[in-house]
């Protein structure tokens, strides 16, 4: 199957979903409500390691090398 790419504004996606019954765009919007939250907590987890990886090593011989 031949492959499509389409260039969609925010603007026409948020049009799309108005126009799914209020049932289906619950769906939608649950599931996105999920992927954001997910997307947010692994942001947030990759920050706090780099932290933790700025940290001298306390209880090691050698600094942490990355």
């Amino acid at each position: 199957m031949k492959r499509i790419t389409i260039d969609i504004t925010p603007e026409s996606v948020a049009d799309l979903l108005a126009r799914l019954p209020p049932e289906q765009l619950r769906l939608v919007l649950d599931n996105l409500s999920h992927k954001i939250e997910v997307r947010e907590w692994m942001r947030l987890s990759e920050a706090g390691f780099e932290e933790w990886l700025a940290e001298p090593d306390l209880y090691g011989d050698e600094p942490r090398s990355r």
